[in-house]
């Protein structure tokens, strides 16, 4: 046991640095066990649109939407998230499909209205970014 000692006392750098990867490695397992939205990838965001007749929301700003975003997407900023429940309510029933550019702003869509009472939310892995390395198409307006 004192080996043990010694070997922190001689490398307590490392032994920090061990302890707060420890630390994070939990904290993303525990993160991932109590969330109550799924990540999909592309080819699984297609299934969900095309057999539960998905709502596609885009939590990314105008201007990003406009140079190109999923067919038949639904602009609803992430700050304007909270304000929008009502306006998501009357898709009561539909699976509701967030994105962004790479999944940071969607994961968090989907924390609020969570929070809010709503499930059956989905968050696009990897946003918009994954959606264009599976090849698949934006519309440009």
């Amino acid at each position: 046991m004192n080996i043990y000692f010694e070997f922190i006392s001689n490398h307590s750098i490392l032994f920090i640095g061990l302890f707060i990867v420890i630390i994070l490695l939990i904290q993303t397992i525990f993160s991932d066990i109590t969330r109550k939205y799924k990540l999909i990838s592309p080819p699984e965001a297609i299934g969900l649109i095309n057999r539960e007749d998905a709502v596609i929301i885009d939590t990314r700003n105008k201007s990003e939407f406009k140079s190109g975003h999923i067919s038949d997407a639904i602009l609803i900023p992430l700050p304007d998230i909270k304000d929008s429940a009502d306006k998501l309510k009357k898709y009561d029933g539909r699976p509701l499909l967030f994105y962004c550019k790479s999944g940071m702003r969607s994961d968090e869509a989907c924390k609020i209205l969570s929070k809010q009472g709503f499930t059956d939310l989905y968050a696009l892995s990897g946003g918009v970014q994954s959606w264009e390395d599976a090849k698949m198409p934006l519309v440009k307006k």
